[in-house]
């Protein structure tokens, strides 16, 4: 799939959900940057949800903030409960509403307003991690407005990012209570994350479960399951929830050690080949994996 072609399943909700934003912010929005599963070439239309990164020119009120809750209120009524335009996914779209100063200096704390899901919440910092900043300044473009240039994230701060998401796995036993929609995902995150540190690659979470398989990992009959219920849809999770969370226990803490070891040989061979770089080239700091 081009990359820089919306999906086909997502058209219909852009185009109920772009004008009620407009609307709203008027001026005040500066563009509206696609991100996630759908610039990666990988929209499941019974699985993915829609990330966006709506840049703005000034910060976010809480007057305007609460009309765009409205609007993702209504969204999740139209569309996630009414299968409006056919929509499948247990998810709509979700992103978070920032100045546009938070676009190159990830430091910079200012008013933000985050929606996805159930989540409504208004907010000094910044919201876009470090994996969506990293997908927004190189697979990120523009759906409305102009194209804002998101500077890459810190390797440092993706490494700190991965040791939280790395976490649960770690502490993952017989007894844990996760969903089997959880469960899912956190496969489709491992062979990503595995691709990600291992090849410098930000490869889509079904590309990634399907190269994992063809190369032989020890993970792969976790990753067919997880690709097989990724194809099928959200709403099939729960059928093979016993089968996922076997599958999960043989490989959580062997996939979280597998990651880190993966991760800490590529962020050291970074540091060594910046310490060689007389001119700082390529500075620590600056992820070019």
């Amino acid at each position: 799939m081009n990359r820089r072609r919306i999906p086909p399943a997502v058209e219909p909700i852009l185009a109920w959900w772009l004008p009620a934003v407009r609307c709203c912010l008027g001026d005040n929005l500066r563009s509206v940057m696609l991100c996630g599963s759908a610039t990666l070439g990988d929209f499941c239309p019974r699985w993915s949800d829609v990330d966006v990164c709506v840049v703005l020119a000034s910060p976010i009120t809480h007057g305007e903030a609460q009309a765009i809750g409205g609007i993702h209120d209504e969204m999740r009524r139209r569309f996630i409960e009414g299968k409006e335009g056919g929509w499948e996914s247990g998810q709509a779209i979700e992103g978070c509403y920032i100045p546009a100063e938070l676009a190159s200096d990830p430091s910079a704390q200012m008013p933000c307003y985050t929606a996805g899901g159930t989540t409504r919440k208004w907010a000094v910092g910044n919201p876009v991690g470090p994996f969506d900043r990293y997908i927004l300044a190189h697979f990120g473009y523009s759906v409305a407005g102009e194209h804002v240039v998101f500077g890459p994230p810190a390797t440092e701060a993706l490494v700190g990012q991965t040791e939280q998401d790395l976490a649960p796995l770690r502490r993952w036993n017989d007894h844990s209570e996760q969903s089997a929609l959880w469960v899912a995902g956190m496969l489709h995150w491992i062979a990503q994350s595995l691709v990600f540190w291992r090849d410098g690659d930000m490869m889509s979470k079904s590309a990634a479960l399907r190269g994992e398989i063809e190369r032989g990992s020890v993970f792969a009959d976790a990753f067919r399951l997880a690709l097989e219920v990724r194809e099928a849809g959200s709403a099939t999770a729960a059928s093979h929830h016993s089968e996922l969370r076997r599958h999960f226990g043989r490989v959580a803490r062997p996939a979280a050690r597998e990651i880190e070891r993966q991760m800490r040989g590529r962020s050291n061979a970074q540091a060594r080949e910046t310490g060689r770089s007389r001119h700082g080239m390529k500075r620590l700091g600056q992820c070019d994996l």
